[in-house]
């Protein structure tokens, strides 16, 4: 055997060693360069990968992201907030342990926080994508697990020193959190400079139903790697495809909604398994104070009548009046956006009161900016503000809100969804939802994973029977009573709550919908698409009038 290469071949095997445990391990006295694409941390798994993630043109993020998908997924940022420039930035760990990502000038932008006097022995980036400072005896100094952004990843914890918070594809914070509220349930906040509220779980229901309990101390949330999740609270829910090998993530996407991804390794793209809204548009504020979420079937944002967006760029930022409200209830008119609310901000909760005195109400109300009125049982909700607007034919109500006499209001400006809501959810990708595109933000990855079909035609089905009933009842009581129908007037029909106050051709649409749904010939009994585009036909005739009535 040759021997002359031996010590080139041992050299070479010790440089290799070192290149190698430079991705591995950050030692202290020494850095991760910006301006080298390669020079990262690793897993040991080669699951993540940790080092400088470009943003924009020469701006970069120290992030975690995982490896092999086929866009890149960033899990984790330390210095979204101060992204560094492209040439002399750097991370650098001291031996007490600070990890620092330093601009291109030497000042550092973002520190981690130590509290131990045991000096730091490396930085690992762990199979879990955990990075964590070990000192001596592996003691964890620091870890990326205490300081979430907007993921958790499986056997990370949520506690009530920590939270998810909304992000878009440049890392910009969004207006959404998860975190534990002040009686220790894990909720979703819509969080602005001057309000914020929960909208998940919906406030308006009870925590109870839920099976959820506040009577707790202990505040803590774990994604277990089989893809179930449970709160000190009882929150729970699992992934559709429950089981143990599959890399998971846990997301607070830039429209607000909480979703449970996980990843199919063949392509390296990402599929939905959980999600906290099936409806886009139930995620409250997704179109800011005076916006409206509306299905085209897409969800997308419009403005209330008589207002004008704020930023094209992003709709979330709401939209401004064009007008400005006078208190006297002389120059006041009422407009009417049916199938729609503006849900919180509620004044107050009035039931069994007809729309006129609900009207009355909030036009004496100079704080009222509007109210939401539902036929079903009188109920009368006066808005302080007009926040967490949507449109969706699944609203039985309509919402009544204040603007000038003068103000000119043209029917296209009133907000509708399509007949049957949407047809579908858009796939959701990796960071962001292709929905979003049009009036949120660009999607962070690739877009891709399950659809969601919704069909509505069903509801069509309660109809009838509901008013084949109503119509049925009414004939056998008057029978009984010896009554005749011939002369019977409409409103007869119509519940006292309204006041008397209805639409005369809606009631008789409705009634011969009913006649014509029993017909004894099927073939001559209307379609679930005729029930529908018959009723909608005769909303939009019959309610110009009170759409642009005033009061």
């Amino acid at each position: 055997m040759d021997t002359r290469f031996t010590p080139l071949l041992l050299v070479s095997l010790i440089h290799l060693l070192s290149r190698i445990s430079a991705h591995e391990f950050l030692l202290p006295g020494t850095s991760l360069s910006v301006e080298d694409s390669s020079d990262t941390l690793h897993s040991p798994n080669g699951a993540f990968t940790c080092g400088f993630n470009n943003i924009s043109h020469n701006a970069f993020v120290f992030s975690i992201w995982y490896t092999s998908t086929a866009e890149k997924t960033v899990v984790w940022s330390a210095n979204h907030l101060h992204p560094v420039y492209l040439w002399g930035s750097e991370v650098t760990l001291d031996t007490d342990g600070r990890l620092a990502v330093k601009d291109y000038n030497g000042q550092p932008v973002w520190e981690n926080h130590v509290n131990s006097s045991s000096s730091a022995e490396q930085a690992q980036l762990l199979d879990t994508g955990n990075l964590i400072v070990k000192g001596q005896g592996d003691i964890i100094l620091w870890q990326s697990f205490d300081s979430p952004t907007d993921t958790l990843l499986p056997n990370q914890n949520i506690t009530a020193a920590t939270k998810l918070i909304s992000a878009n594809r440049l890392l910009v914070r969004g207006n959404y959190s998860f975190r534990f509220d002040d009686e220790h349930l894990l909720t979703l906040f819509h969080d602005r400079k001057d309000i914020s509220f929960i909208y998940w779980p919906d406030p308006n229901t009870n925590i109870w139903a839920k099976q959820r309990n506040s009577f707790q101390t202990t505040t803590i949330g774990v994604l277990d790697s089989w893809g179930h999740f449970l709160g000190s609270d009882n929150l729970t829910f699992n992934a559709t495809d429950w089981g143990l090998g599959v890399m998971r993530r846990l997301t607070l996407d830039y429209d607000g909604n909480l979703r449970l991804y996980s990843l199919h390794k063949p392509n390296g793209r990402w599929s939905v398994t959980w999600m906290a809204f099936l409806r886009t548009c139930s995620v409250r504020g997704l179109c800011g104070m005076n916006g409206i979420c509306v299905y085209t079937p897409r969800p997308a944002c419009a403005c209330a009548p008589g207002h004008e967006i704020i930023d094209q760029s992003d709709r979330s930022k709401g939209c401004r009046p064009k007008f400005n409200l006078s208190c006297d209830g002389q120059e006041i008119k009422f407009v009417k956006l049916p199938s729609t609310d503006f849900r919180g901000f509620d004044q107050n909760k009035y039931t069994v009161v007809s729309l006129r005195t609900c009207k009355k109400m909030c036009l004496e109300d100079c704080n009222c900016k509007g109210f939401f009125y539902w036929n079903g049982d009188g109920s009368c909700y006066p808005k302080s503000f007009l926040g967490g607007g949507v449109t969706s034919p699944q609203l039985t109500g309509s919402i009544y809100i204040k603007l000038p006499k003068a103000l000119q209001v043209s029917r296209s400006s009133i907000p509708h969804s399509q007949p049957y809501g949407p047809k579908y959810v858009p796939k959701c990708g990796a960071k962001n939802n292709n929905f979003t595109v049009d009036f949120l933000d660009k999607p962070k990855t690739s877009q891709s994973g399950p659809q969601y079909l919704y069909f509505y035609g069903f509801l069509s089905v309660i109809f009838c029977v509901e008013v084949i009933f109503v119509a049925l009842g009414y004939w056998f009581i008057l029978r009984r009573d010896g009554k005749q129908l011939t002369g019977l007037w409409i409103a007869d029909f119509i519940d006292s709550r309204l006041d008397r106050q209805f639409d005369k051709v809606q009631a008789r649409t409705m009634v011969k919908l009913a006649v014509s749904c029993v017909e004894e010939d099927s073939r001559k009994r209307p379609t679930m698409e005729n029930v529908v585009q018959m009723l909608l036909s005769v909303d939009e005739a019959s309610g110009i009038v009170e759409q642009y009535s005033t009061s």
